[in-house]
Parts: structure tokens; C-alpha cells; sequence
């Protein structure tokens, strides 16, 4: 029962952060912006040195990206599964802060968790980090349980999925998102993009009187 439990487990946290990254390695000058906003939040609340990081932004969030796709497929093929965890782990714990201090301080009103394809509020972010540190935190207790050797397969095709990772980054950064889920992508009418979604519910009538 616990190895089905494990498996079921590693598929579904391997296979959501597989998802998250390559939604972002289609596009990390967006997750470079988005991080930028959080430089600017910690140095202007906790200290200024982090708006030094913002030179760098976009390279940490190709690092950052490509981790997350990386360490995905590490956890799903069963390569390297303690480090994986252990890794997964700390990036899990370090989102969660990230989103719990938006949410909390509503400092940044979108984490970028799913680039522009999905929008979460910073709440539901935070929900979603916990549900998948609480998950995490099950592999980390049962880490003996998993295996303890890395097939071959599994590190060719975490060498393979880590160097088309790169490739596309590069290539989304050289040209444009292979898919582009922005509000006003290639080919969308802008001035219709801009209508309101809804009927006006308010009427402002200026009733200064002369």
C-alpha cells in the first residue's frame, strides 16, 4: 500500500512541476519580470541589497525553470530520488514563503506559478505550495522506502530533458514563446481585447454644483 501511495505521489508532484516549468520555459522573460517584482518588494521591505539581483533576473530564472522541469522528471523516472526530494523540498519551501509573504502582505498580486496560462491568486498559491510541501514532506519521511539507484534510462533522460530545457529557454528568449498565452499575443485585436468582460455596474455623475 505505501509504494502505491509513494508512486502516486511522486507522479503527481513530478508531473505538476513539469507542467509549472515548462509553461515558464516557454517564456522566462516573463518569469524574469515576475521576478523582478519580487526584488523589488525585498528591497524595498526586508534590504536593499536584493535590487541587485534584478541585473541577473533574467538568468536566475532560466536556472529556475529549468529546475523545475528538470527535477520533475527526476522524480517521476526515478533518477537520483533522495537528492530529488531533498531538492524539491527546499524549492517547495522557498515558494511557499514567496507566496505566503504576497499573500499575507498582498506585495506581489500574482506569483507567475503558471506564467500567463493560469492565474492564481496569491492565496490560492500558497494553498497549493503547502498541499505540495505537505506531499513532499510524505516522500521525505518514506525516503528509505525509495529506491536508492538510478537506472541508466532514467539519467539519459534526465540529461536529455535537461538540455532541451536549456534549448528552448534560449531559443523563447532569441525569438518569441512557442505558445504564447499573453493577453495581447500575435494576432489578438487589441482594441477589443480592452472591452470590459462585463456590463458597467457603476455610473459616476459629478455633482459639484457652480
Amino acid at each position: 500500500m505505501l509504494k502505491y501511495l509513494l508512486a502516486l505521489i511522486r507522479f503527481f508532484v513530478g508531473g505538476l512541476f513539469i507542467f509549472s516549468g515548462l509553461i515558464k520555459v516557454n517564456d522566462p522573460v516573463g518569469t524574469a519580470i515576475k521576478m523582478e517584482e519580487y526584488f523589488d518588494v525585498f528591497a524595498a521591505d526586508i534590504a536593499g541589497f536584493f535590487s541587485a539581483f534584478k541585473l541577473f533576473s533574467l538568468e536566475i530564472a532560466v536556472i529556475l525553470v529549468v529546475a523545475e522541469v528538470v527535477l520533475g522528471v527526476m522524480l517521476l523516472v526515478g533518477a537520483r530520488l533522495r537528492f530529488t526530494v531533498y531538492a524539491l523540498g527546499a524549492m517547495v519551501l522557498f515558494f511557499t514563503f514567496l507566496t505566503f509573504y504576497s499573500a499575507y502582505f498582498n506585495k506581489v498580486t500574482d506569483c507567475g506559478c503558471f506564467g500567463d496560462a493560469i492565474k492564481l491568486t496569491p492565496w490560492q498559491s500558497f494553498y497549493k505550495d503547502v498541499v505540495l510541501l505537505v506531499l513532499i514532506g510524505v516522500l521525505f519521511l518514506y525516503r528509505r522506502e525509495l529506491p536508492s539507484s538510478s537506472p541508466t534510462w532514467a539519467i539519459w533522460t534526465t540529461r536529455i530533458c535537461t538540455l532541451l530545457s536549456i534549448l528552448i529557454a534560449i531559443t523563447a528568449i532569441n525569438t518569441l514563446p512557442f505558445i504564447d498565452f499573453r493577453a495581447y499575443k500575435e494576432g489578438v485585436n487589441i482594441p477589443e481585447a480592452m472591452l470590459p468582460s462585463a456590463p458597467l455596474q457603476y455610473a459616476y455623475i459629478n455633482g459639484k454644483r457652480r
